[in-house]
């Protein structure tokens, strides 16, 4: 596995920063960061890989181990309504954005499904992957009005829009191309975090 300082510089790349910057944002001594980038020092003392991973908008879990996603937060490069073109706002060579939104899966339990057939078009499209977050469904009522993979209580799974059924207890799905289907009891709701498009 290779050194966790060829991580840290890749991030920071990422970031178009300087050393100086990076040793601002995490709050971490310029000297110390230099070391870290050298290779000069395995293990980090306290809590200072988190801290620069905080800093970087990676996992504190890619940085020390490249294990998991690197990425959790992601820039927010523009703004649109339906219909409307936006102008980019570039801030860096790779883009810093108006602000930054969270992307973890780490604690999602995630699952992909993927799309078949044209019957959610436009917005899923044959071939798109699904990733759902089980564990962020486990409440139901907090996927309500959300997209959603589903399993019922007669074992059916879904990809449906999730509203409250009029029923206690029941839910409504609703789907792009076809009626609803009202007042069902469902097991689980795994919101759709992410779509990977063919």
């Amino acid at each position: 596995m290779e050194h966790w300082s060829k991580r840290l510089w890749r991030a920071l790349n990422w970031k178009g920063w300087s050393q100086r910057e990076l040793a601002r944002r995490a709050s971490i001594d310029e000297q110390k960061v230099y070391k870290y980038l050298q290779g000069k020092v395995d293990q980090p003392r306290g809590d200072t890989l988190l801290r620069l991973a905080d800093a970087l908008g990676v996992t504190e879990s890619w940085l020390r181990y490249e294990v998991g996603p690197a990425v959790i937060r992601i820039p927010v490069v523009g703004r649109v309504a339906a219909g409307e073109s936006f102008i980019p706002f570039d801030d860096a060579p790779m883009g810093g954005g108006y602000e930054e939104i969270e992307f973890t899966l780490e604690d999602a339990d995630p699952i992909a499904i993927q799309v078949r057939g044209d019957s959610m078009l436009p917005v899923y499209r044959p071939g798109d992957y699904l990733l759902c977050s089980r564990r962020r469904g486990e409440d139901i009522h907090q996927a309500l009005n959300k997209d959603c993979v589903v399993k019922t209580d007669q074992g059916e799974g879904y990809v449906k829009k999730l509203t409250a059924g009029q029923k206690p207890g029941t839910f409504t799905l609703i789907s792009y191309n076809a009626p609803p289907i009202e007042n069902v009891r469902l097991l689980w709701a795994a919101p759709i975090m992410w779509v990977k498009r063919a």
